[in-house]
C-alpha cells in the first residue's frame, strides 16, 4: 500500500504559496514579510514561526510508537480519534491540553494516573509530567492524543520538535469549519451520533471575524508545517474531505506503527448539518462577494 508522506516545498513556492498564509492578501502586498524573494532556497531558515524549540527537550516524554494528531476544533479529528480507537494497539486521547477540560479517550470517562476529565489546575502545574504518565500508563501500543491552536504550548513544542512523535497533520476548508464551529455554539451540540432532524439555523458571518479566525488558523498551520520541514520529518497531511476514505485511514495506521487495519469505515460520528454552504449561511452571495472584494475569496470557496 502506497504511503502518503507530504512535505512542503516552500523553495518552489510563490510568495503566496510559500507561506500558505492570508498576510500578503490582506497586507496588499506581492509577498507576505516572511517569504525571501531575493534568495528562495533560504526560505526554510526565513520562515517565522511562534512555536519554539524547548529549550531543555524531556528524555524520553513518550514512549516508541507514539503519535499526535495536529488539528483546529470542527476539522473532523473526534472522527479520527474514534476510528483509530477501534485499531486494538492503538490508545487515541482526545484534547488532553484543552483549556477547559482533560480530553482523555471515552474509554476512561472517570480519568487516569489520578487525574480527571476536571483538573485542570492539577494537569497545568506540570503539563509535561502529565503527559509523560498518561502516556507511560497507556493501555496498548501506540500512544496519541489531539493538540490544536490554544492548547499548552509547552506540550505542543515538546512533541512538535520530537522526531519520534508521528505528525498527522489534519486540514479542513476554513470557512466550512469556522461554519460548524458557530453551530456549535450556537446549538451546544459539539458531536452528534445520530441524523438529526432539527438542523442549526443559517448563519450571519461577520467577515472581519471570519478573516481572523482564518487568519489565526493559518499561522498555526504554517508554524507546524515549516517546522516539520525544517526539522525533516515525514508526516501525513490529510484533509477532513478525505477522512472516510478507508485506504487514507490504513495509510495512517501504516504510519503510526500498528499491525491492525481497517476493514471498513465506521461512523461513530455524524454530521451536523449536511446542507450545502449555500444553505447554511446567510446571505451566502453577498459574503463571496465581500471576500471577493477583498480578494480573499480563493482561499475560502
Amino acid at each position: 500500500m502506497a504511503l502518503h508522506l507530504e512535505k512542503l516545498d516552500l523553495s518552489v513556492k510563490s510568495g503566496y504559496d510559500a507561506c500558505q498564509c492570508l498576510c500578503a492578501p490582506i497586507a496588499q502586498a506581492k509577498y507576505c514579510n516572511c517569504f525571501n524573494t531575493a534568495n528562495p532556497e533560504q526560505n526554510n531558515n526565513n520562515m517565522r514561526v511562534a512555536i519554539t524549540a524547548p529549550q531543555q527537550p524531556v528524555a524520553n516524554l513518550l514512549p516508541p510508537g507514539s503519535f499526535v494528531l495536529v488539528g483546529m476544533m470542527r476539522s473532523g479529528s473526534n472522527f479520527l480519534e474514534r476510528n483509530m480507537n477501534l485499531l486494538a494497539d492503538i490508545r487515541c486521547h482526545g484534547e488532553l491540553f484543552n483549556p477547559t477540560f482533560v480530553g482523555f479517550s471515552t474509554a476512561f470517562p472517570r480519568g487516569l494516573e489520578g487525574y480527571s476529565r476536571e483538573d485542570t489546575v492539577l494537569r497545568n502545574a506540570d503539563p509535561l509530567g502529565f503527559l509523560q504518565k498518561i502516556a507511560q500508563g497507556c493501555d496498548r501500543t501506540h500512544f496519541g492524543f489531539r493538540i490544536f491552536l490554544d492548547h499548552c504550548p509547552a506540550a505542543l513544542s515538546a512533541v512538535l520538535y520530537d522526531p519520534a512523535v508521528r505528525k498527522i497533520v489534519l486540514t479542513r476548508n476554513l470557512l466550512e469549519a469556522y461554519i460548524s464551529l458557530q453551530n456549535a455554539l450556537e446549538t451546544g451540540v459539539w458531536l452528534v451520533g445520530h441524523e438529526q432532524k432539527t438542523k442549526p439555523s443559517a448563519v450571519k458571518v461577520d467577515v472581519n471575524e471570519l478573516l481572523g479566525f482564518a487568519l489565526r488558523q493559518t499561522f498555526f498551520y504554517n508554524d507546524i508545517l515549516t517546522i516539520l520541514q525544517r526539522t525533516d520529518q515525514a508526516f501525513v497531511q490529510i484533509d477532513y474531505t478525505e477522512i472516510k476514505q478507508l485506504a487514507r485511514l490504513n495509510g495512517i495506521a501504516e504510519f503510526i506503527g500498528s499491525g491492525q487495519r481497517f476493514k471498513k469505515i465506521r461512523e461513530p460520528i455524524k454530521k451536523q448539518a449536511t446542507e450545502p454552504l449555500s444553505v447554511r449561511i446567510e446571505d451566502y452571495q453577498g459574503l463571496i462577494k465581500e471576500l471577493q472584494k477583498r480578494k480573499l475569496a480563493r482561499w475560502f470557496i
